[in-house]
């Protein structure tokens, strides 16, 4: 049976921006569409600044990206798009398929009206779990409450959940319902690239904002420097002027990193997997001691294993359930000591480091491949 999948909050203003959660929905969306399945993503209730009126775009695939004005502030101007959205829920409601709403992690409130307006007009109701909320250092203590809430509550609602990681099947065990892994996803259609076009650089892909994490890394690459190591270091970085600004000051200050590290901003999104394509090394650190890191999997490592460069990254999480140390990935311990040890290694295993990215590879298109999952989903829907 043919399904109808509105996808609502789970992206950051799709078509406007980038975003982790922006690049798995629309994966999503693409492998549920070449199952067969119809799909329209709602940005959100809260609407994007700058708009007069609502906004309809195309995916890659040819989904519709609805996206409503934000009237006033941000906090209210969810009130005066209720009635729109209600309305396009009645309007995109097809009685010839099933009727399917896929959610994410919104404030309580939003999530709430989303829950009424879905059982209103006779939808089911699945629920994204990319973050388990409580673990997410970055959150308003204003919001602390609402995550909690959220947190303890959000799985009596729905008939599905489809959760990313090992950690959060276990916290959502107690709501007693269906659920999907589905972890991170990429596309696979390219073949792996040869070794002999790698260049001699590693790469680091990271928000700014996340300058203690930077920190690590560059240290750890200064003391590769030191002991003798002649790659490179290439920091894509995004956030604001101010975030980018601390990380350049650091660097800026120490003549032998200003030398061998290169900065790149707003990159656009085909340059920038070619870059990964190209590395020698990209680095995903994952902290042992963050739940945050425990609970998440970061998408980003599915567009690095689709480029077939090897992945520097540490056994926590999601890696352990999927990976091989020295067979599809290189991990190190979480130290300053740990990453030199691996860039190293790279610098002087060039050719079993560019199979581990071969071999990375494989593994993504076996187990993080969108249209392989697009099937998944399609049959997980159809039976809640």
């Amino acid at each position: 049976m043919k399904n109808n999948i509105l996808f609502i909050g789970c992206t950051q203003n799709l078509g406007y921006q980038f975003s982790a959660a922006n690049t798995k929905v629309e994966f999503m969306t693409k492998g549920l569409s070449l199952a067969g399945d119809t799909c329209t993503i709602f940005n959100g209730i809260s609407g994007k600044k700058g708009l007069k009126k609502t906004e309809i775009k195309k995916t890659s695939s040819d989904n519709d990206i609805i996206t409503y004005p934000q009237k006033v502030s941000k906090d209210i101007s969810f009130l005066f798009n209720i009635k729109r959205l209600f309305l396009d829920l009645k309007h995109k409601y097809n009685k010839d398929c099933k009727n399917h709403i896929i959610l994410e992690f919104p404030d309580y409130h939003i999530y709430l009206i989303y829950i009424l307006l879905a059982r209103l007009l006779g939808y089911k109701i699945s629920v994204i779990s990319h973050e388990w909320g409580p673990t997410v250092k970055s959150t308003h203590y204003l919001r602390k409450p609402s995550v909690w809430l959220y947190s303890k509550t959000f799985g009596y609602f729905v008939d599905g959940i489809l959760p990313i990681s090992e950690y959060i099947i276990k916290k959502i065990k107690h709501f007693n319902k269906p659920y999907l892994k589905v972890p991170i996803l990429a596309n696979f259609d390219n073949a792996p690239i040869n070794k002999a076009n790698r260049e001699q650089y590693f790469l680091y892909c990271v928000y700014a904002a996340y300058s203690r994490v930077i920190f690590t890394i560059i240290d750890s690459f200064k003391k590769y420097i030191i002991e003798g190591g002649d790659f490179n270091l290439i920091l894509v970085l995004s956030g604001s002027k101010e975030q980018i600004a601390i990380i350049e000051a650091y660097i800026s200050n120490d003549k032998l990193l200003r030398d061998r590290i290169i900065i790149k901003t707003k990159v656009p999104y085909k340059e920038l997997i070619e870059m990964y394509c190209k590395s020698s090394g990209l680095i995903i650190p994952l902290d042992p001691n963050s739940e945050q890191d425990e609970a998440r999997f970061s998408q980003k490592i599915a567009e690095y294993l689709s480029s077939s460069s090897p992945i520097i990254s540490n056994n926590v999480g999601e890696i352990r359930y999927y990976f091989t140390d020295r067979k599809n990935i290189i991990t190190c311990d979480y130290s300053t000591e740990g990453f030199v040890n691996a860039f190293t290694w790279i610098t002087n295993n060039k050719e079993s480091a560019s199979n581990i990215g071969r071999n990375g590879f494989c593994l993504g298109e076996k187990e993080f491949n969108y249209k392989v999952f697009g099937k998944k989903i399609k049959d997980f829907l159809e039976l809640i």
